[in-house]
């Protein structure tokens, strides 16, 4: 092929891609060319103090615009020192472009100053005028004035020339730089007619120059300088003897109420007895039979005791009622050596008047879906159920006379009371760590409203009747843990203390009792049970301890786990 077919070609391609390379050379220059900036090329100002202590400021700023758009931003508050921030007023702003008046002039309020947005380009002469206040303050020096001129400006400026006149101004000082710098201003000096002269060279973009003047005595402008208080959560929680001593004081009066309140209105009526110990004996025809202090029922003496009605005053009751033949707890045989326990439970007969209430409800709980139920199979169907118990129970306690009130009740009063004021408290706690430094005090209140709380767990109070019982319970409890049936005739060891269990179960001391069940077993030979409760095949009776403690806690767990029973 001859070298000119050979390039045609390669001519025909360079030609056609040629535009595309052009076009992306163009955009590529555009995107590293740098972006034409503001330059301002000259700055002075000339400011003036009235009588009234308002500072009328001129600013004549030569530009050469870079854009369309120049802004810069006036700050109405400066930090004054640790705590305070210093606060100005700015009015009567207004701006004027080579003489004429700025178009699309903006004057908007940012968090801490007025943003100054107006339209330029090319080469400009921008004129500010405005009026600021408030920029005469007094200190141990006397009356000052000070104002940071120059300031808000994106680019730097290469040289200042400020004028200001004061009347009576005694010294002048000056500061250049960035914000917060305490570097001295290029030259600033106090004229004879009473005008400060300051320049400053080189004015970094961002940067300020702040004079600071004193005044004579003879000066009559008065002070007008507000400071705002700056917040920080160190200053809102201070600790000092004034916000440590009022937090005290809220808290110790929190306290004392939440005592006064126990104090009348949460103690018992009565002392309670010293808990002598109470023989639950009764010698009759028949020889010795059990008899409670008072016929109180083991689920009655749970609640009487701390007044809750909880899992278990209900297992108690149910070994109760199986002692009392309505029902016959059955161990089930393991399905393994490791197997699980389970107890099947038969209901012998509904029962009748002769059942409390809350007695008669816990059977019909446990039986609603038939005669005979494992205690495996109840869990969460015992939930609605069991509320229902345990309504029961509290409404007993107050028919019987113990209590004034439902002690469910009293306590959440008492709780809904606390989280209230605790509630109050957080409130009171923003609050006051916004607008002021007493936050501490809102802790107060929050401990106060948890004191309340807790006390109120203590708040349910026994009537002297309902005192009087505590008291023969304290010495059943007292008999139970440290007696035994081995005083009784051989023939009604296991009767008592079958009556005994459930009572024991309550007051904790279920194994001891079970242990008394046990040692009623005489002989080698496998039992079929002692009425209520039987077990397996070759059960002995001497094995009904472990029996009953595992029974107790299956059982107890059973309720436990039947989610807000008692919520």
């Amino acid at each position: 092929m001859s070298p000119k077919r050979r390039l045609l070609p390669a001519a025909l391609l360079m030609s056609l891609t040629a535009p595309l390379f052009v076009a992306l050379s163009t955009v590529a220059a555009d995107a590293v060319a740098p972006m034409a900036t503001d330059q301002i090329t000259a700055y002075s100002a000339d400011a003036t103090l009235t009588k009234d202590g308002e500072l009328q400021v001129k600013e004549t700023v030569d530009l050469t615009a870079g854009g369309t758009t120049f802004s810069r931003t006036l700050a109405t508050r400066v930090r004054s020192d640790a705590e305070r921030d210093r606060t100005y007023e700015l009015k009567d702003v207004s701006a004027t472009v080579n003489g004429q008046p700025a178009q699309g002039f903006q004057n908007d309020s940012t968090d801490d100053g007025r943003k100054l947005t107006l339209n330029v380009s090319g080469q400009s002469k921008i004129v500010y005028s405005y009026t600021v206040d408030n920029v005469v303050a007094d200190s141990t020096e006397g009356r000052q004035v000070s104002w940071p001129i120059v300031q808000g400006f994106g680019t730097s400026i290469p040289k200042a020339t400020l004028s200001v006149s004061v009347p009576f101004a005694t010294w002048v000082t000056c500061f250049a730089g960035r914000t917060g710098s305490s570097l001295p201003c290029t030259s600033s000096q106090l004229a004879e007619s009473a005008a400060l002269q300051i320049e400053q060279n080189g004015v970094p973009a961002g940067g300020r120059v702040t004079f600071l003047t004193g005044l004579s005595d003879q000066a009559t402008v008065q002070a007008n300088a507000q400071f705002s208080t700056r917040w920080t959560l160190g200053r809102a929680f201070t600790v000092d003897k004034t916000t440590v001593g009022l937090a005290v004081l809220v808290f110790g009066l929190g306290l004392l109420g939440a005592v006064g309140l126990w104090f009348f209105r949460g103690r018992d009526a009565a002392k309670v007895g010293d808990g002598a110990q109470e023989r639950p004996v009764l010698d009759g025809s028949d020889g010795p039979q059990f008899a409670a202090p008072d016929g109180i029922r083991p689920g009655q003496v749970g609640t009487v005791v701390d007044e809750t009605a909880d899992v278990v005053d209900i297992t108690a009751t149910l070994l109760d009622l199986a002692v009392r033949n309505y029902l016959t707890i059955v161990e089930q045989p393991r399905e393994s050596q490791f197997g699980r326990l389970d107890w099947e439970l038969q209901r012998l007969h509904p029962g009748g008047p002769e059942l409390l209430a809350y007695e008669k409800a816990l059977l019909d709980a446990v039986f609603a879906d038939g005669d005979t139920v494992l205690v495996s199979a109840l869990g969460p169907a015992l939930r609605p159920r069991l509320n229902l118990v345990r309504e029961q129970l509290y409404a007993d306690v107050v028919t019987q006379g113990w209590f004034n009130n439902r002690p469910d009740a009293v306590r959440n009063r008492w709780i809904t009371a606390g989280v209230v004021l605790l509630g109050a408290g957080v409130v009171l706690t923003i609050v006051l760590a916004i607008v002021s430094k007493f936050a501490l005090v809102g802790f107060a209140v929050m401990a106060a409203g948890l004191v309340l709380a807790l006390v109120g767990q203590a708040a349910p109070a026994r009537t002297a009747r309902g005192a009087a019982v505590l008291g023969r319970v304290a010495g059943l409890q007292h008999y139970l843990a440290n007696e035994t049936s081995a005083d009784l005739p051989e023939s009604h060891r296991l009767e008592f203390a079958s009556r005994c269990l459930p009572y024991a179960a309550v007051l904790g001391l279920t194994e001891k009792w079970a242990l008394e069940i046990a040692a009623t077993d005489d002989d080698d030979d496998p039992d079929a049970g002692i009425g209520w409760y039987s077990g397996p095949e070759n059960w002995h009776l001497s094995d009904i301890g472990e029996s009953l403690s595992n029974f107790v806690t299956s059982f107890g767990g059973t309720l436990t786990t039947a989610r807000r029973l008692f919520g």
